[in-house]
């Protein structure tokens, strides 16, 4: 369900994915449409991206939705205007979360380190 006023939008995740399994690069692509299609207006709204249901996330979920927006809206955008909550249950969401931040911010360092690693 999405939840729109003057002040904020909240994508509830299971709503999309109708699984509380957010595990697929294309469940995270899925977001990611969700999400860009509040930036077609001039001044974005808060999002807010609610996990509550969910009970399973994925680095690549991650990778696919708040990653591609970080790439693609940049990260002072992203932190202004998104917002992940009801998260609690996911153990190590922050976690994931926090190096999916870190991997695309420092995409440079990360692809270089990669190359290294699997050279």
């Amino acid at each position: 369900m999405l939840i729109n006023n003057d002040f904020e939008m909240k994508i509830n995740v299971i709503d999309i994915l109708k699984s509380p399994n957010a595990s697929l690069h294309d469940d995270g692509l899925m977001i990611y449409e969700e999400v860009k299609k509040q930036f077609k207006s001039a001044e974005p709204n808060d999002i807010e991206i609610d996990f509550s249901a969910i009970k399973r996330c994925s680095t690549l979920f991650l990778n696919a939705s708040f990653g591609k927006l970080l790439a693609e809206y940049g990260e002072e955008t992203v932190r202004k205007y998104i917002h992940p909550i009801g998260y609690n249950q996911i153990l190590t969401f922050m976690d994931k979360y926090n190096d999916m931040w870190d991997n695309v911010i420092n995409r440079d360092n990360y692809q270089a380190y990669r190359e290294e690693a699997f050279a």
